[in-house]
């Protein structure tokens, strides 16, 4: 947009009255406008979405800022619910405004309109950047006797994380090769299986990114056996260190100092007071299904 032109001549905005049902702004307009609500109200259709209302304008609002100032695309189609009126600032009437500001105020209206537009990317960005790590944590959180709706599903996780709906369509895709989503009947409807073992594929997707060791996954044969034999112990089976060692060696499984220090590493024991250990039997269930579900969480199955 051109500013800085000697030549003071305005153009002033356009003050329109605009009948219920007019179209005032187009996403397939080629000039691009400022719209201001003096009186009545706008409403927002999405062509997306079957031309459903978004939201609504009051007087005192404006659209189109974005679309006149930077050349950003208009996404709603905005129409008049009732009898309104309307000023209408084009191009010409904006670089004609433009023109008679100082330079001072140009730089500070261009910084607002930038801060604006990143905020404004920020709402519509979508609020993960692993859809598929999501849609797990998402579906945990329902009951493995819970009939689900295949779509209702997509649509409100889309609408959480604002994750567009093929995103997460081929995010449940790989959640069901996993065998970790079970379709009923035609597909239509869902059930979750087991809802720890999501919780692990996800702990397991963020490991995996952030580039850190995912424990259940790295055990020695050794260390296997050790857990094997912790899962048939009573839950609330209680000693300090010294006692639980010498429990592995009563039960023929060798142990050092330092596997003691690991397991303590892998959480599976709670330290009590006076330097007691009890099992921690959540997390040795959860290393137990994971070893249980390698190729699932992997994406090896068949």
């Amino acid at each position: 947009m051109v500013t800085g032109n000697s030549q003071k001549r305005l153009i002033p905005p356009t003050q329109l009255r605009v009948k219920a049902g007019f179209v005032v702004s187009n996403p397939q307009d080629e000039d691009k406008k400022i719209i201001l609500l003096n009186e009545g109200e706008l409403v927002a259709l999405d062509p997306k979405a079957n031309n459903k209302i978004a939201f609504r304008i009051r007087p005192g609002n404006l659209v189109g800022v974005g679309a006149l100032l930077e050349r950003e695309p208009i996404r709603y189609i905005f129409q008049a619910a009732v009898d309104s009126t309307i000023t209408v600032i084009n191009d010409e009437c904006m670089e004609s405004e433009l023109k008679s500001l100082p330079v001072w105020l140009l730089a500070a209206i261009k910084a607002i309109s930038a801060k604006t537009r990143k905020i404004n990317e920020s709402i519509h960005a979508a609020k993960t950047d692993n859809p598929l790590a999501s849609l797990a944590s998402f579906c945990k959180f329902y009951s493995p006797k819970e009939l689900l709706q295949k779509q209702m599903l997509l649509q409100e996780f889309a609408w959480l994380t604002k994750t567009p709906l093929p995103t997460a369509n081929e995010a449940l895709k790989a959640l069901i090769r996993r065998k970790m989503v079970i379709p009923q009947g035609d597909g239509a409807t869902l059930t979750i299986p087991d809802k720890q073992l999501l919780e692990i594929f996800s702990d397991y997707l963020k490991a995996q990114k952030n580039d850190t060791p995912w424990y259940p996954f790295k055990l020695t044969i050794l260390q296997k056996r050790y857990l094997v034999w912790l899962s048939t112990l009573e839950p609330d089976t209680t000693k300090d260190g010294s006692a639980w060692i010498n429990l592995f060696k009563e039960h023929h499984l060798e142990i050092t100092v330092s596997d003691w220090l690991q397991m303590q590493q892998f959480e599976w024991f709670y330290e009590k007071e006076n330097l007691l250990f009890t099992l921690n039997t959540n997390k040795i269930n959860y290393y137990l299904t994971a070893l249980r579900y390698e190729s699932n969480i992997k994406g090896t199955v068949k």
